[in-house]
């Protein structure tokens, strides 16, 4: 080996490239029993020029005779810092809930170490964290997934993913059966789904997209809204107040509608007032009025 230049493993190129060594330091064991050496470098990228730290280990003793009758000894190569798996995390994942997102970050960081069986294990607690925080009932997770599906979270094929996950976490945990890398890729990638699905998308859409509103609260908020464009003492039906953002509602105007007078009654909101029950526009409809008090 050319101990000046040699390929080696860049973190920031993501790829094997051609370093330069800067310094390395040989040690050989002075052990009878064993023979062994090891070399340690400090090495540059020549491309992006990060600096590496890199450890050839060389197993003497296991040295053996080529095709032309060369000895060759079995070297074993680290490299520090180690090769990041993974880089990326699930974009705002600090709003997933605190269980899953310390199981989440435990997962990372033993698929990055290496620790495929650890990574195993921690993929198939996100798993039963999910479960957990989304109070779904079963005395084995088996269990839990279908009813998952009995729940409307995930649909039946994502469930067989799921499985697959248990599968592989179970092996890991009670046969100490250890993953292979390309297995734990998929896995991820189902689990960064999952959890996308889940929790993420409807937090990152919800300043971007017009999503359908269930709950009064939301409601309100929107109503609040669409009341700064009309002028004090407009008497409108809550159609008109929402124009076009009725369809956010889906179909549920009516009983957001009663909601909201007795709300009023209880002068727990002071932005409207009841008003008479008439017609609106071309309608033959008798229909609520507001009478707006900003």
């Amino acid at each position: 080996m050319n101990m000046d230049n040699l390929k080696n493993y860049c973190l920031r190129c993501e790829f094997e490239t051609n370093h330069r060594v800067i310094a390395n330091k040989d040690y050989r064991s002075d052990n009878d029993e064993y023979d062994y050496s090891i070399n340690y470098m400090i090495v540059e990228c020549l491309g992006c020029e990060r600096i590496s730290f890199r450890e050839d280990y060389c197993d003497i003793e296991s040295a053996y005779l080529n095709e032309i009758g060369e000895w060759i000894p079995e070297i074993t190569i680290e490299i520090f810092p180690k090769k990041v798996r993974t880089s990326k995390s699930l974009q705002n994942s600090h709003i997933l809930p605190s269980k899953i997102k310390t199981v989440y970050n435990e997962a990372i960081k033993a698929y990055n170490a290496e620790c495929f069986i650890l990574s195993g294990v921690a993929f198939r607690a996100i798993i039963e964290a999910i479960c957990l925080d989304n109070d779904i009932a079963g005395n084995n997770l088996q269990k839990k997934i279908n009813n998952m599906v009995k729940k409307k979270l995930i649909t039946e094929r994502e469930s067989k993913r799921l499985h697959s996950i248990r599968f592989m976490g179970n092996d890991s945990v009670h046969e100490m059966k250890v993953p292979n890398e390309s297995s734990l890729k998929i896995v991820f990638y189902i689990i960064e789904h999952l959890l996308n699905n889940l929790y993420l998308i409807d937090y990152t859409s919800k300043n971007h997209l017009e999503t359908i509103i269930n709950e009064y609260s939301e409601f309100e908020k929107l109503l609040k809204n669409s009341i700064t464009t009309f002028e004090k003492d407009e008497e409108i039906p809550l159609a008109r107040i929402l124009g076009k953002k009725v369809r956010r509602l889906n179909g549920r105007l009516s009983d957001f509608d009663e909601e909201l007078k007795s709300k009023i009654e209880l002068n727990e909101f002071t932005l409207l007032r009841i008003g008479k029950v008439d017609v609106f526009g071309n309608s033959n409809k008798q229909v609520q009025h507001y009478i707006i008090t900003k």
